[in-house]
């Protein structure tokens, strides 16, 4: 009984494995992104083998979809940059393969050469019609769980200290409302932050002010410190709501070393708009400058909206309050002569929020400052097409002029799945950034650490650290550098 059982579930996964596109279908789709992202005759596919399938749990209810996978050996026929800030690079890799950071391999610090070869576990989502099946996107990085409510997500330890701090405070009982409890736990996560930076100080490590949980600069945070522990740098992470967040912790003295974007950086140096309070930090450095991060415009792409002029009378998120991003999406529609008033609604939402609002159809555009690609938006490509706005170019000459620490950029053709096209943008830094409290010898051993080659970025699981490089680690400051940082950047 035991081995026909086993016998059916065999037969099962065999069925399985071979729904979808026949295996030459599957190596030409393949192929094909590879061509779009990096050009005909770039990367030739190798080898492909077919990994098994899976239904899409993500598919729409009318539906059928198919997650197929698959291993794949790529041989580059030109030499490639991957790190580059200028061409497409590691984002556009993975968006076309579907693969997640740790599922690269051969990817070289400071450029590949002809004649090498990557190895690549990747999938595509696969669409069955009346003609049969259709490739619709790469799968990549699972899609982060969209939160049932605006009330932050919280581990058991600290859902009893809020229902303990309710207690304490004489609030209603049976843990408060979804404001009250938004509250306590913000508060909460901003103190266990300072208490855990303390803490790692008094033991002779690095507080490092990185950012929202699920963000781009707490993987990084993390990727660094796992990385550089082993080499003499004791980074310890902290949870924080951001860039703005940080350059104050860091002013504060709860981090030693902090991300922010470098329009923010200059903007917090010279104590000008959301420090005006401040004042000037003239003590502020830059430690490195690590990888660019481009303004991104979305909205639905079978809608009518084509170009920046079109978000008038829109509903249009900007991203969450006080947020380097909310002021940066600010800025660039105060240069294509849009005002907060010339919205028909204006949100302030993280960009997973936004995009879910999007696809239900309650929100027309958002934008958000964020490293390509983005997980998020990748994910929200599943379950609706999207579009890249581009900006005007007047605009950006001008935000460039009178806004330091910005650059024109674009965003890579096939960063993002069925973007045919590359998008001109614009794009601030992000910069490890520090103070006076860090001596000379640390920020020296710090940067010097931070750019040995050989670190296996991908495999720490940040695509973003992929991009660090010596040759741009000045690039975009817009504010002094640490002189330890120079002399490390400045050695052999």
């Amino acid at each position: 009984m035991l081995r026909v059982l086993l016998m059916g579930l065999l037969a099962l996964a065999l069925a399985a494995c071979s729904r979808g596109p026949d295996p030459a279908r599957l190596e030409a789709e393949v192929q094909q992104r590879l061509d779009l992202a990096f050009g005909a005759g770039s990367i030739r596919l190798a080898q492909l083998d077919r990994r098994g399938s899976a239904s899409d749990a993500n598919a729409p209810g009318d539906e059928e979809r198919l997650v197929v996978y698959f291993d794949a050996s790529l041989r580059l026929e030109r030499d490639l940059d991957f790190g580059s800030w200028d061409s497409p690079g590691v984002a556009s890799l993975v968006s076309a393969l579907g693969a997640g950071p740790r599922g690269l391999s051969g990817i070289r610090a400071g450029g590949n050469r002809a004649g090498d070869t990557l190895k690549a576990h990747g999938s595509l989502i696969y669409r069955r019609s009346d003609s049969g099946w259709t490739a619709v996107v790469p799968q990549g990085f699972k899609p982060p769980p969209a939160p049932g409510s605006l009330e932050p997500a919280a581990s058991q330890p600290r859902e009893q200290l809020v229902a303990a701090i309710s207690t304490a405070l004489k609030l209603s009982p049976g843990g408060t409302g979804v404001k009250e409890r938004a509250i306590i736990s913000d508060e909460l996560g901003r103190a266990l932050g300072n208490i855990q930076g303390r803490l790692s100080r008094l033991q002779q490590g690095y507080p490092l002010a990185g950012g929202p949980v699920s963000g781009q600069y707490a993987r990084l945070a993390q990727a660094m410190a796992s990385l550089l522990r082993p080499r003499g740098v004791n980074l310890t992470p902290l949870t924080t709501e951001g860039g703005l967040d940080n350059l104050r912790r860091l002013r504060d003295g709860d981090a030693v070393a902090a991300f922010s974007q470098s329009d923010m950086a200059h903007l917090a140096l010279s104590g000008s708009g959301p420090f005006r309070d401040e004042g000037p930090y003239g003590g502020l450095r830059v430690l490195a400058s690590l990888y660019p991060e481009p303004v991104h415009v979305l909205v639905r792409g079978d809608g009518p909206i084509e170009n920046m002029a079109g978000l008038k009378g829109k509903r249009v998120n900007l991203g969450l309050p006080g947020s380097a991003s909310r002021d940066t999406a600010l800025a660039v529609l105060a240069a294509h002569g849009l005002k907060t008033t010339d919205l028909a609604e204006v949100a302030s939402l993280d960009l997973q929020l936004a995009l879910t609002a999007m696809r239900d159809g309650q929100l027309d555009a958002t934008l958000q400052v964020i490293g390509e690609p983005a997980d998020s938006i990748r994910a929200a490509s599943e379950a609706m097409p999207l579009r890249l706005l581009p900006l005007d170019e007047q605009a950006i000459r001008s935000l460039e002029a009178t806004r330091p620490g910005t650059f024109a950029s674009r965003i890579a053709v096939g960063s993002y799945p069925n973007q045919d096209r590359s998008t001109p943008t614009l794009a601030v830094s992000a910069l490890l950034l520090g103070d006076e409290r860090l001596s000379v010898g640390e920020a020296e051993h710090l940067v010097r650490e931070l750019f040995t080659p050989g670190l296996d970025w991908l495999g720490a699981g940040s695509i973003q650290g992929e991009q660090l490089s010596r040759a741009n680690a000045r690039r975009g400051t817009a504010i002094p550098m640490h002189e330890g940082a120079l002399q490390a950047l400045q050695a052999p």
